[in-house]
């Protein structure tokens, strides 16, 4: 059985016969820096609006409007003129 330097020590041996010579790893390990930071952003912008929305809509005020049916309106004109 291989100790786990020697199996790393010929995992990279082969890797670097197939042309690859170094690898990073972690999140976004293998992107641009521009790159591994797009999905934060992404986040980050969706979050934000969510926080604007929530906070606009509890400070907006709307108006209350009483509406009176047309029936109702046509009983209250009718009352005025008996």
């Amino acid at each position: 059985m291989l100790s786990e330097t020697n199996a790393k020590t010929i995992e990279k041996k082969a890797l670097v016969q197939h042309g690859i010579l170094r690898m990073r790893q972690g999140h976004g390990a293998n992107c641009s820096s521009i790159g591994s930071v797009i999905d934060l952003l992404f986040a980050t912008a969706a979050v934000g609006g969510a926080v604007f929305a929530a906070i606009s809509a509890t400070l907006s005020e709307e108006p209350a409007e009483v509406v009176v049916a047309k029936s109702d309106q046509t009983d209250s004109v009718s009352e005025k003129n008996e």
